[in-house]
């Protein structure tokens, strides 16, 4: 991916150097001018995105952040969203038609050519979480009994329409799914053979109410290059193909590794200050609250700290330790709970080895600080009480990592969003509640 640079863009759009913007986007690549709309400012914005050739539009519109793709089709005009819809892949097609505003969409869909409405009507009624919003509509159909030259030809005829296909589907007249012949089985067979004698009868397939998550999971399963999206009556509604798999699942890991770490999944870097603000405020008031639910557990060990001051300066080792242990734990679960691997059948082995592992870390980590603690103050006993405080604290770290996120996940609530908080909480919480009680019980032998 090229580098394009802003200031050298705005400064060719300021000085009407049209044609040598067309230049620069016409040797850049897709990604690389998402990144350029999503950089230049609300007026240069369109003004850029006017210039791209209507083939490649659909694409870069997809891929620019929310707020760029809202501004975009706010600011454009019927005719144009027209003409991107009709040059775009049915399944582009109608992800654009849903990120319009709804009063737009009716005029718009009833302008469309009647082939690109037949292509898109099967999409739209589905979620775009689901196969149905992700399948589109071009593909290779064929009865069962033509041959094998001429389903070749049909091949010819249609390639120019569509982008990379593997298969050809199987239909009979009822157009449900009957089989599936790949384009290398296709090409090896004697060309007088009938598809039906080559085709595989077997055949994967998706419903269209599927969610993308467990649509993904069957691509990883099948490895295959794309899955046909079949009614529960049989019939052949569209496919899913991999490039469309690939965005699913580097949007799913995006959205799990923003939402622990308090991001709303929809951010992007170069969103304005203010929504930002209001997106990330409210989870940084919650994470305070948390904060203050720590300090209120110190408190209640003052007198302890008054008279072994030093404790102070281990405090923050002690839970920093724990936090970093459960968040290890947590981004695991998580990711399992997400690829379907963790369940309730193996959760107990898994919470088993999780604390057990926090354990083992804690007496390692424990000793290790431990010693050096001792050495510092002057006091084995100090080092004793972190050793203690830090094994605790891991366990409770292997426990709540595992367990929070199962227990999230069992009230339908999104694990990734919430479990982070209770690893905060609990591991800073219990860390000094621990490292300060056992310090309290011990402190006749702390105080020197």
């Amino acid at each position: 991916m090229e580098h394009i640079d802003v200031n050298l863009i705005k400064d060719l759009l300021e000085n009407k150097k049209i044609d040598k913007v067309k230049k620069i986007i016409g040797d850049a690549d897709i990604p690389s001018l998402a990144i350029m709309v999503d950089q230049l400012g609300d007026k240069r914005k369109i003004e850029f995105y006017l210039l791209l050739p209507t083939k490649i539009s659909s694409e870069v519109l997809l891929e620019v952040s929310l707020h760029s793709r809202k501004f975009i089709l706010k600011s454009l005009k019927d005719k144009y969203i027209i003409s991107m819809i009709e040059n775009a892949e049915s399944d582009d097609s109608a992800d654009i038609l849903g990120e319009i505003p709804e009063h737009k969409v009716k005029r718009i869909f009833a302008l469309l050519p009647r082939k690109k409405k037949e292509a898109i009507a099967p999409l739209i009624k589905y979620e775009e979480d689901t196969a149905g919003g992700l399948m589109q509509s071009e593909l290779v159909a064929a009865s069962g009994t033509i041959k094998v030259k001429d389903a070749i030809e049909t091949i010819k005829k249609k390639a120019k329409d569509m982008d990379g296909f593997n298969y050809v589907y199987i239909v009979d007249d009822k157009e449900r799914l009957r089989g599936v012949v790949s384009i290398r089985d296709l090409i090896t067979s004697p060309s007088e053979k009938k598809l039906y004698q080559i085709m595989k009868k077997e055949v994967v397939k998706l419903n269209p109410d599927l969610d993308k998550e467990k649509v993904a999971e069957v691509f990883r399963n099948e490895d295959l290059f794309a899955l046909p999206v079949a009614d529960k009556n049989g019939k052949l509604l569209g496919r899913v193909t991999i490039d469309d798999v690939l965005d699913v699942m580097e949007e799913e890991a995006t959205e799990d590794m923003f939402k622990i770490a308090g991001v709303h999944p929809d951010e992007s870097i170069f969103d304005p200050l203010k929504k930002s603000l209001k997106r990330r405020l409210p989870w940084l008031i919650v994470n305070l609250g948390t904060a203050i639910l720590a300090a209120l557990t110190v408190s209640l060990f003052r007198d302890t700290l008054q008279a072994v001051i030093i404790l102070a300066a281990f405090m923050p080792i002690i839970a920093g330790m724990g936090g970093n242990a459960g968040t290890q734990t947590l981004t695991l679960i998580v990711r399992g709970i997400a690829l379907n691997q963790l369940n309730l059948s193996n959760y107990k082995k898994v919470l088993l080895k999780e604390v057990s592992l926090g354990m083992i870390n804690g007496v390692v980590i424990g000793i290790i600080m431990g010693i050096i603690a001792s050495l510092w103050t002057g006091n084995y006993m100090i080092g004793l009480v972190i050793l203690m405080a830090m094994t605790i604290n891991l366990i409770v770290a292997g426990f709540i990592g595992t367990s929070i996120p199962i227990l999230l996940k069992r009230f339908k609530i999104d694990p990734a969003v919430a479990s982070s908080v209770f690893i905060t909480t609990f591991t800073d919480v219990i860390g000094f509640f621990t490292f300060l009680g056992i310090s309290t019980l011990l402190i006749n032998f702390l105080v020197v």
